[in-house]
């Protein structure tokens, strides 16, 4: 296993890679067993509660998430089932550093049809926090942020009461990394170049 660098949505090389749309994974090997084994330790270093391929730089169809007696490998996720029911949360990224999201939308449930690192078909059924993780990773698999799904009014810098203690609930831990310049980052959000 090892830890690799996170890419950041603040760098434009880097940007590419998280906003397209990551390829389906057709070869059950192990460089895949391999990708998922470092995403594992890379997510948990950061620390975070999930972590999709293209994150690593890796543009294809692959998750790791982990949230209380729940930890999923996942390749090829779709969601092919969502409760009517809305939630807003705040949430965290850690492509995103310094910054979080108040009243992001999600789904308060969702099915999620995948296979597991070695090929085989699963099921997973999630709810409330853990839905929520699936679904941010899922749009990262789409090119798809959290900030894309609220007003930017809605993302703001990492204050020290945002900072949950270790292991506790809701948001992802990743708010705890270095906070960039307010104005770089609403940039890069809105999908500006930098000078």
């Amino acid at each position: 296993m090892a830890k690799r660098r996170i890419l950041v949505v603040d760098n434009p090389n880097e940007r590419r890679i998280l906003r397209a749309k990551a390829k389906k994974v057709s070869r059950y090997d192990a460089y895949l067993e391999r990708l998922v084994a470092d995403m594992w330790e890379t997510m948990r270093e950061a620390p975070g509660v999930g972590l999709a391929a293209p994150q690593v730089g890796e543009s294809i169809r692959v998750l790791v998430a982990e949230y209380e007696d729940n930890a999923v490998a996942l390749v090829n996720p779709e969601i092919i089932k969502r409760a009517e029911d809305e939630e807003l949360g705040t949430e965290g990224c850690l492509s995103i550093p310094g910054f979080i999201g108040d009243d992001v939308p999600r789904s308060a449930a969702v099915t999620v049809k995948a296979r597991d690192p070695r090929g085989k078909e699963i099921r997973i059924k999630a709810e409330g926090w853990f839905a929520r993780i699936l679904q941010h990773e899922i749009d990262h698999l789409d090119g798809i942020l959290y900030t894309d799904r609220v007003a930017p009014d809605k993302v703001r810098a990492v204050t020290e009461d945002d900072i949950e203690p270790e292991g506790a609930p809701p948001d992802e831990r990743a708010v705890r990394r270095s906070k960039p310049a307010r104005e770089s980052h609403a940039s890069a959000l809105s999908g500006g170049e930098q000078s």
